[in-house]
């Protein structure tokens, strides 16, 4: 065991390093964030004592160490802590002190499992990319890697819907044993609106790089669109699709002149209410799972009032540190028999909350999802003061499009899942929020040393 976790470190250290070399801080923080796509627990792991030990683990603790390194010989940006960077430390307190003040130790030490993968790893990764030096030339880098790879999620996705086994990578997606969302494109996350995710923030990578595309770019882009509208189609999930729509339409909307948007965006919204009214009850009962019927999609629908006034009643009893971080799944279960109203609330046993804001005021309070929410706030007016300042270059204000685009997507679906809680969900939102910031600092930086001079 000892030689295949040296063998194991050893390869990632290497790759790591010429990683570091060729692409610098911003290529390592994106080759953790697809390593922990496709290579994360379920492909490999290691007993390695409280923590499994996986690739991408190795590899975001080697960056660290490079960042670390990069920062005391002057080689990173040299950044300091921002008004949003404070933001986001006081957040982290907060769920540190909510998860330790509790029971950390329930079902295995899963709060604290949770706190270090779902946001510490990602904070890490935000620090770094936000550090990086940037510029156009690896701003572009991002933009067709995000791609890139959310044409292979939809391949597979499009794969594992037509049970198309073979074409599946890796393996472990066609086990039955990961029953959950079987027969759904939920690639090597196993869950289709992570999938459905990087796949749409891939799409709107795309639909940014296709004003720099030539003729045969362009060609190929056409080809991109086609697979990865197939891809996202093959999630057969409803949030997914209206998130995609939603991030696609806001690239559209602030790319045309200002005179076409209006009756664009009535365009739009005209064609979705005419398919709501007429496809309403197919898109609301319509066979996902394999293992499950219609009758049974339809009731995943009627779920979230009953988990919303569940999270309702446990917010008016502890409304500002809520019930603890990763308490959720014992602490509702006193509130399971309430017979104040006709709601089955005791369908919601098995279920965590489906929506990330609900999570967060349940477990965390209006303390916790009041610093996410100004959190949330502070990434998007960065990105839309990076979109619209006409000085900055092209490559720089499209990764402030890219951001508002994939919150776009995140908002839809959080009012539906509780993203958090999804493979490398928050990391991909920490990571382009990293960029996001960072690009603006770095230009803020720049203009007010030219503005000096």
């Amino acid at each position: 065991m000892e030689i295949i976790l040296a063998i194991a470190a050893l390869a990632g250290l290497i790759w790591g390093m010429i990683l570091l070399a060729r692409g610098g801080l911003l290529a390592g923080c994106m080759a953790v964030l697809l390593a922990g796509c496709c290579l994360g627990h379920p492909f490999f792991h290691l007993p390695a004592g409280p923590i499994p030990l996986t690739l991408d683990r190795v590899l975001w603790v080697g960056l660290l160490g490079a960042y670390v390194f990069w920062r005391r010989q002057s080689w990173s940006a040299g950044r300091s802590p921002g008004r949003t960077e404070w933001v986001l430390v006081g957040f982290f307190l907060v769920l540190l002190a909510s998860t330790l003040l509790h029971d950390w130790r329930r079902d295995g030490n899963a709060p604290v499992a949770h706190l270090v993968f779902f946001y510490l790893m990602p904070l890490a990764i935000y620090w770094v990319a936000c550090d990086s030096w940037l510029s156009q030339r690896s701003l572009c880098a991002v933009l067709l890697g995000l791609m890139l790879f959310a044409v292979y999620l939809a391949v597979t996705a499009v794969a594992e819907a037509n049970a198309q086994w073979w074409a599946v990578f890796p393996k472990y997606i066609a086990n039955p044993a990961h029953a959950e969302f079987f027969g759904r494109g939920r690639g090597p996350f196993l869950n289709p609106v992570a999938c459905g995710y990087y796949q749409a923030v891939g799409l709107f990578a795309a639909m940014l790089l296709w004003p720099r595309a030539g003729r045969w770019g362009r060609t190929m882009l056409l080809g991109v669109f086609l697979v990865l509208g197939l891809g996202i189609y093959s999630t057969l999930t409803r949030s997914v699709w209206m998130g995609a729509a939603l991030g696609a339409m806001i690239v559209v909307l602030l790319r045309v002149p200002q005179r076409w948007r209006a009756p664009l965006a009535g365009g739009v919204l005209l064609l979705g209410a005419i398919v709501a009214g007429t496809q309403w009850d197919r898109m609301m009962a319509f066979k996902r799972d394999r293992a499950l019927s219609a009758q049974e999609t339809a009731e995943s629908v009627r779920l979230r009032p009953i988990l919303a006034r569940v999270a309702w009643n446990m917010f008016c009893d502890r409304p500002l540190f809520g019930c603890g971080y990763g308490q959720y799944p014992t602490a509702q279960l006193d509130y399971l028999s309430d017979r104040s109203t006709d709601l089955p609330l005791s369908k919601a046993r098995p279920y965590a909350q489906h929506n990330v804001f609900l999570a967060l005021l349940t477990e965390t309070g209006l303390v916790g999802m009041g610093l996410y929410v100004v959190l949330l706030g502070l990434w998007i007016q960065s990105a839309w003061r990076l979109w619209r300042n006409d000085t900055a270059g092209e490559e720089v204000r499209v990764q402030g499009l890219l951001f508002l685009a994939m919150m776009g997507y995140y908002l839809a679906n959080a009012m539906f899942q509780d993203l958090s809680l999804m493979p490398q969900a928050n990391m991909l939102l920490f990571f382009l929020a990293g960029v996001t910031e960072g690009a603006q600092a770095q230009f803020d930086s720049l203009s007010t040393s030219s503005d000096r001079s």
